[in-house]
């Protein structure tokens, strides 16, 4: 049996590792999710897994925040 984390989503799915392959980080998808930007469509409670099409505006769209100079 393979562990949820290391599963393939079904086609039209991605997870939240995936996403941070992108340069999203995983606290900015909880967000999403906590705010219903982004709704779960499956994998386990935690290894869950989004529509890419959900996903594809909110990636686009996202930029991270400058950093502060110390």
């Amino acid at each position: 049996m393979t562990h949820p984390r290391d599963r393939v989503p079904p086609p039209g799915l991605i997870t939240t590792a995936q996403l941070g392959a992108l340069g999203v980080p995983p606290d900015v998808v909880r967000n999403w999710v906590r705010h219903g930007r982004l709704r779960r469509a499956g994998g386990s409670q935690r290894y869950p897994w989004y529509r890419t099409e959900d996903t594809i505006a909110l990636v686009e769209a996202y930029a991270p925040r400058p950093q502060k100079s110390a």
